[in-house]
C-alpha cells in the first residue's frame, strides 16, 4: 500500500468533484488532502479511521472531514460467502472553491461554523443522515449549477445538525509528510494483515526501517496514540462488526480478533467501547449469538 498527499483532479469545467465509487474493496490508503470532502458509504462495512479515531463504520455511515484530515475507509469485505458491494458517493471541494468571502456572509454564518468543526471530522446520524443521504444520491448525475445548488443544500442540511459527533480528539494534528504516510500505511497493512495473530512491535519497526525507540517516538507523534493502544483499537473494532453481524459469538470473535484470552478481550472491549461485548450486542438485535 503506498499512501502519499492526495492531489484531487477536478475537472477544469468544474469546482467541486462528486463521484460514485463502486468496487469489490474500498482501496484508497490511509491519505490526505486540501480539499474537504463528505463520505456517503451506499453499502460495506469495516473500519473507519479520521485522524485518531478508529472506529467500525456500516451502510449509511455519513462523515464530513476538513481540509488535510488523515482518513481512509478499510472495509472487511464478503462474509459468510457473500458478496458484498463497496460503494460510496465522495464529494470533495476546496474551502475557498466560491471565493475567500463566501461563507463570511451571513446567510452562511451557520455552514462557516460546521466547516470549522470538520477539522476534527464529523459524523451525522439519524434525521440529518436520512435528509442528506438521498440528496449527495443525486449529485453524481447532477451538473452545472444543480450541482452546486446540490452541494449547499448538502451543507445547510449538515450545519443544521446540532449532534453532530467529532471523530479526531481535540488534541490531534495532522502532520504527515509522503515518507511519513507511506510508513504509516505499511504498518495499516502489517496490523489488519495480521489481525488474528500475536503483533509484536519491534517486528513492525523493522519494517519500516526504524529501530523500536525510534518507532516508538515516531507513531505516538503521528497517530496520537502508543503502537499497542492502536492494535488494541483495530481489534476491538474488527470486533465490533463481528458482533453485529451474528455469525459468530463472543468467544469465537474473541480468538479471531487476535486476543488470547476473554478476560483481556472483555476488559479491552470495555475499556474501548465504555461496555461490555454482550450489552454491545444488545444494541444490535439478532447480532450475536
Amino acid at each position: 500500500m503506498r499512501a502519499h498527499y492526495e492531489k484531487v483532479q477536478t475537472p477544469e469545467d468544474h469546482s467541486l468533484l462528486c463521484l460514485s465509487y463502486r468496487a469489490k474493496r474500498f482501496t484508497a490508503p490511509w491519505h490526505f488532502h486540501p480539499e474537504c470532502e463528505i463520505t456517503l458509504i451506499v453499502s460495506s462495512s469495516g473500519l473507519r479511521h479520521v485522524g485518531d479515531s478508529i472506529e467500525a463504520f456500516y451502510e449509511g455511515d455519513l462523515v464530513l472531514l476538513g481540509s488535510n484530515v488523515p482518513h481512509f475507509w478499510k472495509n472487511d469485505g464478503p462474509s459468510g460467502g457473500r458478496q458484498s458491494e463497496a460503494a460510496s458517493i465522495v464529494i470533495q471541494f476546496r474551502e475557498d472553491f466560491l471565493g475567500g468571502d463566501f461563507w463570511k456572509k451571513p446567510e452562511f454564518a451557520k455552514i462557516a461554523r460546521l466547516l470549522r468543526r470538520s477539522a476534527r471530522g464529523l459524523q451525522f446520524t439519524g434525521a440529518t443522515q436520512r435528509k442528506v443521504a438521498p440528496l449527495m444520491q443525486k449529485m453524481p448525475l447532477q451538473q452545472g449549477a444543480a450541482r452546486l445548488i446540490g452541494l449547499l443544500s448538502v451543507l445547510d442540511a449538515l450545519a443544521q445538525c446540532v449532534q453532530a459527533r467529532e471523530l479526531s480528539s481535540l488534541g490531534f494534528i495532522p502532520v504527515l509528510n509522503t515518507f511519513d504516510a507511506e510508513r504509516i500505511n505499511k504498518i495499516h497493512a502489517h496490523v489488519y494483515d495480521r489481525i488474528a495473530e500475536p503483533i509484536y512491535q519491534p517486528q513492525v519497526a523493522e519494517l519500516v526501517h526504524m529501530s523500536p525507540a525510534a518507532f516508538s517516538r515516531f507513531f505516538r507523534q503521528k497517530t496520537g496514540r502508543t503502537f499497542s493502544a492502536f492494535v488494541n483499537e483495530v481489534r476491538i473494532g474488527r470486533a465490533a462488526r463481528l458482533l453485529t453481524e451474528g455469525n459468530m459469538n463472543v468467544t469465537e470473535v474473541c480468538y479471531a480478533c487476535g486476543f488470547e484470552n476473554l478476560s483481556n478481550f472483555n476488559r479491552r472491549f470495555r475499556e474501548i467501547k465504555k461496555m461490555t461485548p454482550r450489552e454491545f450486542i444488545a444494541h444490535f438485535p439478532g447480532g450475536g449469538k
